[in-house]
C-alpha cells in the first residue's frame, strides 16, 4: 500500500465558523478593514449560507477580496493572525473533528487541510491542530504586500484541482484517502 492522507474541509467541518470571517474584528482594529468590509463579508457568510453559492458568485468574491487586501503588508496579516489564533481559533474547533484528524496521524496518514480561506489564515490554524499540509487560496505577493492578485483560489473545483496535484506530487493513491 502506497502512502495515505486525510484531506479535511477547514470552515464548517474543522471549525464551527468562517476561518476567514473569525478574523475580521483584529482587521478592522488594525485598520485593514473598514466598518463597511466587516458588514459586507458577513453579508456573504450569511448568503452563502443561506443558498449556497454558485461560480459567478465564487469569483466576485475572490475580486472583491483581491482588490480588499491589496496593498496589506504580508507581516502584519501573519501578525495578525499569530496574535489572535487561540482566542479566535481554539473554542470553534469541533472535538469530533480534532479526535479524527489524531485517529488518522496515529494510522499514519498524513493530513492536510483544504480551504477558500488565504493561506496566511490556514496554515497557523493546520499547526495550531499538529497539521502541516495545506491546500489554501494564495495571494501573489510583490515586495512583502498583496498585489490585488490571486495566484491560486481554493475554492469550487479548483480545491479538486489541489487535492489532485498534490496527490500525484506525492503518490497518494486517492481510492485509499480519506
Amino acid at each position: 500500500m502506497g502512502r495515505s492522507a486525510a484531506f479535511f474541509d477547514l470552515d464548517k467541518t474543522v471549525i464551527a465558523k468562517s476561518s476567514a470571517l473569525a478574523f475580521g474584528r483584529p482587521f478592522y482594529r488594525d485598520g485593514l478593514i473598514t466598518r463597511r468590509d466587516v458588514v459586507k463579508s458577513a453579508y456573504a457568510q450569511l448568503m452563502f449560507r443561506l443558498g449556497g453559492t454558485d461560480e459567478q458568485s465564487m469569483a466576485r468574491t475572490r475580486d472583491y477580496l483581491a482588490e480588499l487586501c491589496k496593498g496589506w503588508q504580508v507581516d502584519q496579516v501573519r501578525q495578525i493572525v499569530t496574535e489572535t489564533l487561540h482566542e479566535l481559533i481554539n473554542p470553534y474547533v469541533y472535538a469530533e473533528a480534532a479526535a479524527l484528524i489524531e485517529e488518522h496521524q496515529a494510522a499514519g496518514r498524513d493530513i492536510v487541510l483544504v480551504s477558500a480561506s488565504g493561506e496566511e489564515i490556514v496554515r497557523p490554524i493546520g499547526e495550531l491542530l499538529g497539521i502541516t499540509d495545506v491546500i489554501a487560496t494564495r495571494m501573489t505577493i510583490v515586495d512583502g504586500r498583496y498585489s490585488g492578485e490571486v495566484e491560486f483560489y481554493a475554492a469550487g473545483t479548483s480545491k479538486v484541482d489541489g487535492v489532485k496535484e498534490l496527490a500525484a506530487e506525492r503518490g497518494y493513491d486517492l481510492a485509499e484517502c480519506f
